[in-house]
């Protein structure tokens, strides 16, 4: 449990230091980030429910595509569970829960889900090469790494993900 503590400790500095995320409520105000690499922010307000359910579905593999083998990902629901884990080997990942995360049929962690509702859910590289940011209050996923950019870009049409703003 230690080794995880300094990995959330380090990964919360990293969100609020290096991303400069700003948690709030009012969208015209703050922007939640100021991300200093490539990025990518889409609009989810016109999804559908079955787009929803798609979005659980492709988003894993697009973050699992631009994973090095041996590398970890953070699955985070922002100050309330915090998993780190390698998709391809989920039986060895830690949390601050031991009752998550949960998994489906396929042996596959499942995380909440990729659509923010009502928290904020983060998706990161251990290394900081790629993040997947929601955003419930803005209805926004904000995208960075040029590899997950890309990822995203093949499946936003099929999720009815409109681009709002972004830096490449």
């Amino acid at each position: 449990m230690k080794l995880l503590k300094e990995n959330e400790d380090f990964i919360y500095n990293f969100i609020q230091n290096d991303l400069r995320f700003y948690p709030g409520c009012d969208d015209n105000f703050f922007l939640p980030f100021a991300i200093n690499r490539p990025f990518v922010v889409y609009d989810i307000s016109q999804m559908t429910e079955e787009q929803i359910d798609l979005l659980d579905e492709l988003a894993p593999t697009a973050i699992t595509n631009c994973l090095k083998t041996g590398y970890q990902l953070y699955a985070i629901d922002w100050f309330h569970n915090f998993i780190l884990y390698d998709p391809r080997n989920p039986q060895n990942m830690q949390s601050n829960q031991p009752d998550k995360p949960y998994f489906n049929s396929d042996g596959i962690a499942y995380f909440h889900t990729f659509y923010p509702n009502g928290d904020y859910y983060f998706f990161l590289d251990k290394y900081g090469t790629f993040g997947y940011l929601s955003h419930p209050w803005r209805d926004e996923v904000w995208i960075y790494g040029e590899s997950l950019i890309k990822e995203f870009e093949k499946i936003s049409d099929a999720l009815g993900w409109t681009i709002k703003a972004a830096l490449k």
